[in-house]
């Protein structure tokens, strides 16, 4: 009988499912994952993933497998096949959800929620722990939310694994001090022996350098921050400054406008006075006018309706000078008797 890749896979499959709890290794799935081919198929992904989360102890090598995933540059494809299926075995030993897109201002706080004690007293499991190194390693890509939830994270693990009621039995000191002990502690394990690491070194110093670059491009981005928060604060109180000439203006404005309009109210109230002194006035000019012109009128009327009828009397002979006379005569009274009839 023909030994098929198929019948590889089912063999290493059965072995990795005799296999003792928390025995497999990342190699052993890699082991199994080659022997399904180039490309395995959807069925035989979903039997090793149904094979590690059915094997108890499986926290190690879930979090082996991703997080060679998120720390090895040239990542394995077949092993990148299951990190959907891995990452929610993973995220089973979380209490809760993690925060959506892993968004850096509620991390921190959903953090210290995975080190709160149990319900049952339980001391947290290697499950959460590795889960929370896990996600950790998942933001090592941004600088500033990685080392901000390690520091955040750093203590608690501490306490997390430290035996309860036991002294620690480290040398107190500085953290400082204490991180350059642990530097000069690998320098020194990197140039002992007869075979020594230098290459060590400079990868020691490599991280340093980064760790201190980003340390830098942070400060002066927050010094960057600072100048133009400055900045902004003298603008704001230059703006302070000109508000308040403003509003005094505006003020100033303000009263000038009342006393225009109590000065426009008093004219108005003398106009309309010296309108009604106008008007009296004027009917009293007129009924003046009125009156001397009747009483004129009434004189001429009483001085000279006499005189013409006197002169028709001796107006008795034909005559061109007469009868011009005579004609003047009718009119005048006719003029008269007229004014008379307007009065």
């Amino acid at each position: 009988m023909d030994v098929t890749p198929q019948t590889d896979f089912d063999a290493l499959l059965e072995t990795a499912k005799a296999s003792p709890p928390g025995t497999l290794k990342a190699a052993d799935i890699k082991r199994l994952l080659g022997a399904a081919g180039k490309r395995p198929a959807e069925i035989q992904l979903e039997k090793v993933v149904e094979m590690i989360s059915s094997s108890p102890k499986n926290d190690r090598l879930v979090f082996e497998l991703l997080g060679e995933l998120e720390t090895t540059p040239k990542r394995n494809l077949k092993i990148g096949l299951l990190k959907p299926l891995l990452s929610r075995i993973a995220e089973a030993w979380f209490s809760s959800w993690p925060p959506p897109d892993q968004n850096a201002d509620g991390m921190p706080a959903w953090l210290r929620m995975q080190f709160e004690p149990l319900a049952d007293g339980a001391p947290i499991g290697s499950a959460r722990l590795r889960g929370v190194s896990l996600l950790l390693l998942q933001l090592h890509q941004t600088p500033t939310e990685f080392l901000t939830c390690l520091r955040e994270v750093g203590p608690l693990m501490g306490l997390a694994v430290k035996p309860s009621g036991k002294a620690s039995t480290r040398q107190q000191g500085t953290r400082s001090g204490f991180i350059m002990e642990g530097f000069a502690r690998a320098v020194f394990a990197a140039a002992k022996g007869e075979h020594p690491k230098f290459s060590k070194i400079a990868e020691l110093s490599s991280v340093v350098e980064t760790v201190l670059t980003h340390l830098r491009e942070r400060e002066a981005a927050a010094e960057s921050a600072i100048e133009r928060l400055e900045q902004v604060e003298g603008a704001l109180t230059e703006q302070r400054r000109v508000n308040s000439e403003q509003a005094e203006a505006n003020s100033k404005l303000e009263r000038e406008k009342a006393a225009e309009g109590a000065a426009v109210v008093r004219l108005t109230a003398e106009s309309v006075r010296w309108k009604q002194l106008h008007e009296q006035a004027f009917n009293h000019t007129t009924s003046a006018v009125a009156e001397g012109r009747k009483t004129l009128l009434t004189e001429l009327q009483s001085k000279i309706l006499p005189k013409v009828g006197d002169a028709r009397l001796y107006a008795n002979r034909p005559s061109p000078v007469v009868d011009q006379v005579l004609r003047l005569l009718g009119e005048i009274e006719q003029t008269l008797q007229n004014r008379e009839g307007q009065r």
